[in-house]
């Protein structure tokens, strides 16, 4: 799925996260932020999905995202909200950035096996197809989970920015 998704189920994450106090267990508040950006991350590419916006768009767009966010918020969260978000899309700066860079970049980073699963041809929910009816609507209800989930949480939101 392209980064821009998995962002904005990151930015769900922290808003769910808003409510706890980060002067106490940090450590433990921001580790599990981190594991749960990478299990959102196994969830979004094991659904069936098509790459709606190109790689090169979606990563500046994804890049410019997280920036905003990460300038959008208090200095007491900011530790978290990168925990969250790097959680969200380390699994592709692990298994597919190098890859996509010697290609884009015309570099040469080595190439090593998948570590995620869900990068692996039988467990993605990569399509293959020109049909991606399944995908669209994947995507729409993670904007609009994503979405539901900040509206719900709109007290935390407000007291982890600026």
């Amino acid at each position: 799925m392209n980064v821009i998704f998995h962002i904005s189920v990151g930015a769900a994450i922290v808003a769910s996260m808003s409510h706890l106090e980060m002067n106490k267990h940090k450590t433990v508040k921001v580790t599990s932020g981190f594991i749960i950006g990478i299990i959102s991350h196994g969830v979004l590419d094991y659904a069936p999905h098509c790459y709606p916006i190109n790689s090169v768009l979606d990563f500046i767009l994804g890049l410019l995202v997280i920036l905003l966010i990460f300038f959008s918020v208090k200095n007491e969260f900011k530790v978290l909200v990168s925990a969250v978000l790097f959680g969200c899309v380390f699994p592709d700066i692990l298994d597919l950035l190098p890859e996509i860079a010697n290609s884009k970049l015309g570099l040469n980073f080595p190439i090593f096996e998948n570590i995620f699963p869900w990068h692996l041809h039988e467990y993605s929910g990569s399509i293959y197809t020109e049909n991606c009816n399944v995908s669209n609507i994947n995507h729409i209800f993670t904007l609009v989970f994503s979405g539901i989930v900040i509206l719900l949480n709109k007290k935390g939101v407000m007291k982890v920015l600026k």
